[in-house]
Formats: C-alpha cells, sequence, structure tokens
C-alpha cells in the first residue's frame, strides 16, 4: 500500500496527521460463555458483538471499556488483560481496536443505549457477527475455552 502523503498548511508549515480512532471492546465470559450484544446502530445494525465503542481523547482505554459497559449492557465490568490489539482499515479511516477480557462485578446484563438485546453465548453457538475483529477475538476465545474443556 502506497504512503498518503500528510497536509501541511502553507502559512505555519503545521502538518495534519491522520490518526487512527480507538476502540475498545469487552469479552465478558462466566461458566464457558461470552456477553454480546444485538447492535441497533450502524455499522452492523442487525447483527451482533462484543459490547464497546470509541475511545474519548481524554479518556483512559479502561475507563471507555467500563463507560461503555454501563451504557450498552448496564453492567460494572473489571478490565483484567488486554488482549491482541488489531488495526483495521474500514472505508478511508483508520481504527485501533483493544480488546480486553473482563469480569461481571455488579448488575445484570440488559439492552441499554445502542443495543436490541444481550445474550449469553457459548463457542458452538455463536452468532452472526458485525465485525471481523470481533470474529478474531472470539475464535481465539474459543479455541481456549475448548482447551480447557479437554483439560
Amino acid at each position: 500500500m502506497a504512503k498518503q502523503h500528510l497536509s501541511v498548511c502553507p502559512q505555519c508549515d503545521r502538518i495534519f496527521f491522520r490518526n487512527p480512532k480507538v476502540v475498545v471492546s469487552a469479552l465478558i465470559e462466566d461458566s464457558g460463555r461470552v456477553l454480546l450484544i444485538l447492535r441497533d446502530i450502524e455499522p452492523g445494525r442487525g447483527l451482533w458483538g462484543m459490547p464497546g465503542g470509541y475511545v474519548d481523547w481524554d479518556e483512559h482505554p479502561q475507563d471507555a471499556l467500563i463507560r461503555e459497559c454501563i451504557e450498552e449492557v448496564q453492567v460494572r465490568i473489571e478490565p483484567l488483560e488486554l488482549l491482541a490489539v488489531q488495526h483495521i482499515l474500514m472505508d478511508d479511516e483508520g481504527i485501533v481496536l483493544l480488546p480486553y477480557r473482563a469480569r461481571l462485578i455488579a448488575g445484570r446484563p440488559a439492552a441499554g443505549d445502542e443495543v436490541q438485546q444481550v445474550g449469553w453465548f457459548r463457542p458452538d453457538g455463536l452468532p452472526p457477527l458485525a465485525f471481523a475483529s470481533h470474529r478474531k477475538v472470539l475464535q481465539q476465545w474459543t479455541q481456549e475455552v475448548l482447551a480447557r474443556g479437554a483439560a
């Protein structure tokens, strides 16, 4: 892929960088099941995914994860572990996905903002997913769950 040239202001030489947006997602597991949301917004409306969303400019990613889980599934979580970071090109936009393994610490999952419904899913019964990036995280999770079951 050819590098694009950055825009520069001719008056002050300021460079306009095209920075990626930062997104977090939560892999919330309980008894071999994962909590997913049925999206009620685009992109991916009507498909399933992990709870999460954009990190605000003044927000730590773990704080964004906690906020998004309160907004979307009305639960409090504790971020436990950062999983494999992904770089995604979507249309003309760069996205850095920070998926976290998280633990449910308070509340009962229910549909909140931007969500049609929530559900717990086993590795062998995952629904149609909105994003390939979520599929990648859940494939790794499935392998881990199956390995634990065989042990």
